[in-house]
């Protein structure tokens, strides 16, 4: 790993310039999740949408990306500050203590299986194969010790994902949106959130410029996109994981008591608002 791949060390103030990590009401159906409607500082965000690459054909949901590790993905943020500014942001441990306090209420009573009193961020690349995998090759961290990794994407016509839930290791999913569907003349591409495997969508959420949308990633998040069948400009966007190297959520959604599991949580988060 080059040098210019490191994250860097900047003070906080330095790193609040780029994101306002400010905790945010959760919204409870159907399942827990928030949603920033200008997450990135505005003229940090129109730097970012400007140089906003091209991605190459690769690996990864929508077949076109950069992930940290490629050539594209360190050129970006060696010629880019506002690049450089949103990759240390998330390569901190600030980061990793917005998620945990974002979400205090929903951890345990989801069935989190690592204490995150004393979780602590760690620097570590996830290749493009075991970004595929249900479990990392080899595991050398220890569960709470975590991780973050942040992806650029590219939609095009074509794009979808069938109703899923991603991997048991991932701790939190957030997607940031640089792009907008009516500019873009975007036919689809919606993020569906689901009440279950098999239900039909109880949220919609369009792609708006910095909008963002973050979630734990329990058993219950089931989440999907329609598919793009046309649109003038790639539905362009970032996505961010905080991750263990071993499986922190249960996998059993399909269960009666899971879903009872669930409910009670709702129940629970609802007398707190």
């Amino acid at each position: 790993m080059s040098s210019a791949l490191k994250p860097a060390h900047h003070s906080s103030a330095e790193r609040s310039s780029i994101c306002e990590l400010k905790q945010l009401s959760v919204n409870l159906n159907p399942f827990p999740h928030v949603i920033s409607s200008e997450f990135i500082a505005p003229n940090a965000y129109q730097e970012l949408c400007r140089s906003f690459p091209q991605c190459p054909p690769s690996t990864g949901p929508t077949g076109f990306s950069l992930f940290w590790g490629d050539e594209g993905y360190a050129r970006l943020l060696e010629e880019q500050p506002a690049w450089r500014g949103l990759f240390d942001t998330f390569q901190s441990q600030r980061f990793i203590e917005w998620g945990r306090q974002q979400f205090a209420m929903v951890w345990e009573r989801a069935g989190c299986k690592i204490n995150l009193s004393d979780v602590r961020y760690v620097s570590y690349r996830e290749d493009r194969i075991d970004k595929e995998r249900a479990t990392l090759r080899k595991v050398e961290h220890e569960p709470h010790e975590l991780w973050v990794r942040m992806d650029i994407h590219q939609g095009q016509v074509g794009y979808d994902r069938v109703v899923h839930v991603d991997h048991a290791r991932r701790l939190i999913s957030m997607l940031i949106y640089m792009c907008d569907q009516t500019e873009n003349r975007m036919v689809g591409g919606e993020l569906f959130l689901h009440d279950e495997a098999r239900s039909k969508a109880d949220t919609g959420i369009t792609p708006r410029h910095n909008l963002m949308v973050a979630f734990p990633c329990t058993a219950g998040s089931f989440h999907s996109v329609s598919e793009i069948t046309s649109m003038a400009a790639p539905r362009n966007y970032v996505q961010v994981h905080i991750s263990s190297s071993t499986n922190v959520w249960p996998r059993e959604a399909a269960s009666s008591n899971w879903k009872l599991r669930l409910r009670s949580l709702t129940r629970r988060l609802r007398r707190l608002h």
